[in-house]
């Protein structure tokens, strides 16, 4: 069983979890600006499942101080890492990388909306382009204090923090992250809650839902990286060919 604390939680324990760390591939993407030329001819499909089988995790439980008629009187397990009984791996996402140009952007990627419900942010990841606006929305007759930060280098830094005490507020904030691509949603009044955004440069990234399962269509042909990143458990990159035509199967097994 591997234990983690609180510090460990806020960074996505990356190092601490499995032995991994974000490393400088996980902040750093940049190069020529993606160019959208539509689908290309014999295009490529890639397809697969995230598992994990490896240590359960000690994941430390909050006491509930306040607002207890919504959060609950006990205790409550930050949302860190969701495996079904089979091992299917939710809120991993899966980004093919060096892709410079080929299919538009789907309207999906242009906005993240972060709900507060029951003293939780839903969704938990979240995938998006670097320039999408963010709005955050409470359904909780209760206040809460969004604070974000962007990662770069196992470093973060403050993008925005703002209150909203009662129920049905929201508020957009234009997203323009000047260095790394990776954001973390923390709620100030209540420490349990987080929530990850993570923005590509290209529209070939997709996140698991509860099967672990993912689909990447309309790939160009050519030679790439495949990132494979989730919040508790760090990142891995595999080397990605792409034929003409080919539909690929990539299924790991985190251990």
């Amino acid at each position: 069983m591997t234990s983690l604390n609180r510090r460990e939680l806020l960074l996505g324990a990356a190092s601490g979890a499995a032995g991994l760390s974000f490393g400088s591939s996980l902040f750093a993407q940049s190069g020529p600006a993606y160019q959208e030329i539509g689908v290309p001819r014999n295009a490529g499909r890639l397809t697969g499942s995230i598992k994990y089988d490896g240590p359960s995790f000690d994941i430390p439980k909050v006491r509930v101080t306040k607002d207890t008629t919504i959060c609950g009187e006990s205790l409550r397990e930050p949302q860190t890492i969701r495996v079904r009984d089979d091992g299917a791996l939710a809120d991993t996402v899966v980004q093919i990388r060096n892709i410079t140009q080929g299919k538009a952007w789907e309207p999906i990627f242009d906005e993240a909306r972060i709900y507060q419900i029951g003293c939780s942010f839903q969704p938990y990841v979240q995938i998006i382009k670097n320039t999408a606006d963010v709005y955050v929305v409470n359904f909780d007759p209760i206040l809460h204090n969004i604070h974000a930060y962007e990662f770069y280098r196992g470093t973060r830094r403050s993008m925005f923090n703002f209150s909203q005490p009662n129920a049905g507020m929201e508020d957009r904030i234009p997203l323009r992250l000047r260095r790394g691509h990776l954001l973390t949603i923390d709620c100030n009044a209540h420490n349990w809650m987080a929530a990850w955004l993570y923005t590509s440069p290209n529209p070939y990234i997709a996140v698991t839902s509860v099967d672990g399962q993912f689909e990447l269509p309309d790939i160009p042909p050519g030679d790439y990286e495949l990132a494979i990143w989730h919040p508790m458990l760090g990142e891995k990159l595999i080397n990605l060919s792409v034929t003409e035509g080919a539909d690929l199967r990539f299924d790991l097994v985190w251990t």
